[in-house]
């Protein structure tokens, strides 16, 4: 998921400072925390179509649930029941007081606490032992056969850090005979830094995906769409044989990254597919002081294709099971590696 909630964590209290001063308060009450939900999918949410979601006849079977007199866990449950049909991973309920959990509209985030099918502790102790750690996030080296390994678990750092740090790596990593770029658990972050690191691979420009996003109460009221293309960046691009690795984990940005990345003819795409949420999300505050999330976006595909709910299926289907990963292989690594020799 895209990294920027913090961001707008403090962008919506200080907007709500402001509304102090110059809007009415609403009462904090249940109906009115259900009405300015509602309203805050129906004016910002980008993916009613995509995803075939009638909002007023949602609001019909649930604004009936509401009264004035409902416990906040009462409350708390219609709001839930009112977004799992969007089952969307930027589509979620924060409540920050009542001892309320988060609540997941997409259905494997809700099920799926924790990744059992990819883990970078085992690349690390069983293939790569001299791998190199950035940050939590990044690391690389070479495994055996001179095959390049880089792991991106988002892109959540400054655009300045990806820049200056991936100029160096990709200069260590240039003599060997092919490389595998893992985004296995890759949980989003910067569009911008997906361009820019697809664009290290890049042997032609190629537009990878065609952005628009909620600009007006009307449900179809968006910007003027925003063509993408990945380019050459850097002064070395690696155009020899690439895997790229994903999972149902791999989200957000880093499904826009899968995105530019398969433009490119010398990338094979091998995993899972994607998680199928693609979208700059926001956050809004509730007058209880509760955060809901809302995707604001239309992305799709260089072929115009939304892929919201579906997610990038691979070229190559490959899985790891948790059986596997703890007993500390990882078939999928191997199967790429395989791949390249």
């Amino acid at each position: 998921m895209k990294h920027k909630y913090l961001i707008f964590i403090m962008l919506i209290a200080f907007a709500s400072c402001q509304k102090t001063l110059l809007e009415p308060v609403i009462e904090n009450t249940p109906v009115n925390n259900f009405e300015e939900m509602w309203k805050g999918y129906n004016q910002w949410y980008g993916g009613f179509e995509v995803r075939n979601i009638n909002w007023d006849s949602l609001y019909r079977v649930y604004r009936s649930q509401v009264h004035n007199d409902m416990s906040h866990a009462q409350l708390y449950t219609v709001f839930c029941k009112l977004i799992t049909p969007l089952n969307d991973i930027h589509a979620f309920l924060q409540p920050t007081s009542n001892g309320l959990p988060r609540y997941e509209s997409n259905e494997f985030f809700r099920t799926h606490k924790v990744q059992q099918d990819f883990s970078i502790d085992v690349v690390k102790q069983h293939y790569l032992p001299s791998m190199v750690t950035i940050d939590a996030n990044l690391h690389y080296g070479v495994l055996n056969g001179n095959v390049g390994y880089i792991h991106f678990g988002e892109f959540g750092m400054p655009f300045s850090f990806y820049r200056q740090k991936m100029e160096a790596i990709m200069e260590e990593l240039k003599n060997t005979k092919a490389m595998i770029v893992d985004i296995r658990n890759h949980a989003g972050g910067d569009d911008e830094v997906s361009q820019y690191i697809a664009g290290l691979f890049a042997s032609e420009k190629k537009l990878f995906m065609t952005v628009r996003k909620r600009n007006g109460s009307d449900r179809n009221e968006f910007t003027p769409p925003q063509n993408w293309y990945v380019e050459k960046q850097g002064s070395y691009q690696y155009t020899k044989p690439v895997v790229l690795l994903t999972t149902q984990w791999t989200a957000s940005a880093g499904e826009t990254f899968t995105w530019a990345m398969n433009t490119q003819p010398h990338v094979t795409h091998l995993g899972n597919t994607t998680a199928g949420g693609f979208t700059d999300v926001i956050s809004r505050e509730l007058p209880n002081g509760w955060l809901y999330f809302v995707g604001v976006g239309d992305y799709r595909n260089a072929n115009g294709q939304s892929e919201e709910g579906k997610g990038v299926a691979p070229k190559i289907m490959a899985v790891n099971t948790p059986a596997e990963i703890a007993a500390g292989t990882d078939n999928v690594l191997q199967k790429a590696i395989d791949l390249v020799h």
